[in-house]
């Protein structure tokens, strides 16, 4: 009885925190000062939110390209949502003075059109999106819409496509860090290399750094990196010569780095509910091995993002804003959900006859496949069996293969040589060279990344080293399907939520890759 009225304490609390914030509401509407119209500016409601819990609720807000100042008219609360002031512009009185906000001071900024935002206010810019700029995709299934960070393309020899995606887990400031994707099928021309980077979403992507990472390659050698940032040239990969799953034989699903994948469907009654996948190799090199595994992720991350975002509603922002400002128990709340569905777990079958846990590889991301290289403990066995433990539905496995590790070397970083947009004017060689001054992109944004790549070799083993985060633009269809009580479920108890949504995410699984991969957002000119 105890643990039980515990539990209900806690989720009244959590549903307190998350509708803490929807009290608030612009209570007039206010004209935006002449003066100041000749400075960028927004003409709709605006909340900024601060560090310390308190928030301006204002009807415009003035930026500055290189003054990380911002101006508005409006309310002022403090973090107990008692308000502490105001300000309003009156045209008989001249001296109205606005409020003056310190971006540094600034968690995060909830704004319903990006068109105005200048300077450091557009990498904490959190945009409201009118469903009428919606494709006919995204409106039909809303939790479907195309989206998860920069995307990179380049050449593979015939044509150009898709290569990588950058930094998908970084979903906000708080969360960026280094992401380093091998580009598993890029081929370079002499000693230039050319990468176009697109925001195909509706999103701000923040990218402080894209480098290449570049190792010489000899002969049909490969070179593969682990997560920890150790690169290993390869002489021999062998394939898999038995893999099992549920539905029967998948050798085939994997024997390649190509367009053929091996999946399941999501469980019915429980979307974090494992399945098993045996895969063996025989005649084994008397060498370090490790396993390579090509694959990303399906879509069942992605619509569980949006629905936490549409169940957050109203409270998005201010949920956002708690954990840029720091709210680490908040946080752990977030990676609790990812960690309940888990990664794609290694086992290995020891010298007596048990399956013990090796290594666990988990990158999200449901763009384009990487390549990753978990190292495996030694053996003189001339057959190796694994097993992998995966969340079943929730991984898409390109490749599986064995490889020796001949030798640790070490790769050069190469930046950009010159940037250009072919849809902008003005940009050159000054863009991703300086990590404090990152590049901003939006929705249909495009840019031509080339590089200079050391002499000596044309046969280069490539990485992409990115940085960087990016906002997801909240949608008008979101906000209807505002749920506080679902919302202190997912993020409170994600094992129980796993099982009440299964249902639900059955109904779009078979039409949700369609729908998303058709409603990548193209800049209309």
């Amino acid at each position: 009885m105890h643990k039980s009225n515990s539990i209900i304490t806690f989720t009244f609390l959590v549903l307190l925190f998350l509708s803490e914030s929807c009290s608030i509401r612009v209570i007039r509407q206010l004209s935006f000062p002449s003066s100041l119209n000749s400075k960028d500016s927004t003409t709709k409601d605006v909340k900024v939110h601060m560090k310390d819990g308190s928030l301006y609720v204002l009807d415009s807000l003035v930026t500055y390209s290189k003054v990380d100042t911002v101006y508005g008219y409006g309310f002022y609360y403090d973090q107990y949502r008692d308000l502490m002031g105001s300000s309003f512009y009156n045209q008989s009185n001249a001296s109205s003075i606005p409020f003056k906000i310190s971006l540094a001071n600034v968690a995060l900024l909830e704004v319903n059109e990006v068109r105005g935002i200048a300077g450091r206010a557009l990498t904490m810019a959190l945009v409201g999106v009118p469903s009428v700029i919606l494709s006919i995709y995204c409106i039909s299934n809303p939790k479907a819409c195309f989206g998860s960070c920069p995307t990179f393309y380049s050449s593979n020899g015939i044509d150009t496509s898709l290569m990588a995606e950058g930094f998908s887990s970084s979903i906000l400031r708080a969360y960026e860090k280094d992401d380093v994707d091998m580009l598993y099928h890029a081929r370079t021309t002499g000693n230039q290399f050319h990468l176009r980077m697109k925001n195909e979403a509706l999103e701000t992507h923040v990218i402080r750094y894209t480098n290449l990472l570049v190792l010489p390659r000899t002969g049909s050698d490969r070179v593969f990196s682990d997560g920890p940032g150790d690169f290993f040239r390869s002489s021999i990969v062998l394939g898999p010569s038995f893999c099992k799953a549920s539905e029967g034989s998948c050798l085939r699903e994997v024997q390649e780095m190509d367009n053929m994948e091996r999946y399941s469907l999501a469980d019915s009654e429980n979307l974090a509910e494992r399945e098993i996948i045996e895969v063996a190799f025989e005649n084994i090199p008397g060498k370090d091995l490790g396993l390579i595994v090509g694959c990303r992720q399906s879509l069942m991350t992605t619509w569980l993002f949006y629905q936490s975002l549409s169940y957050l509603g109203n409270s998005a922002g201010y949920f956002a804003a708690r954990i840029e400002s720091g709210d680490r128990s908040l946080q752990r709340k977030v990676d609790g959900v990812w960690d309940v569905l888990g990664g794609i777990e290694i086992l290995m079958e020891n010298g007596r006859g048990k399956w013990e846990k090796v290594a666990q590889e988990g990158e999200m991301g449901p763009l384009a496949s990487d390549v990753h290289l978990i190292r495996l403990p030694a053996t003189n066995d001339k057959e190796v069996r694994l097993r992998l433990r995966l969340t079943k539905g929730l991984w898409r496995l390109n490749y599986l293969a064995l490889a020796s590790l001949d030798e640790k070397i070490e790769p050069v970083e190469v930046e950009p040589s010159i940037v250009v947009s072919p849809l902008k004017s003005n940009i050159g060689e000054s863009l991703l060279q300086n990590p404090d001054n990152p590049l901003v992109t939006l929705p249909g944004d495009e840019y031509d990344i080339y590089y200079n790549l050391p002499e000596g070799s044309d046969n280069y083993e490539i990485f992409l080293k990115t940085r960087g985060y990016y906002l997801e633009w909240m949608r008008d269809t979101w906000i209807a399907d505002e749920n506080p009580k679902r919302a202190a479920l997912f993020f409170s108890f994600p094992g129980l939520f796993m099982r009440i949504v299964a249902n639900e995410f059955k109904k779009v699984e078979p039409s949700i890759e369609e729908s998303f991969w058709n409603s990548r957002y193209v800049r209309q000119n």
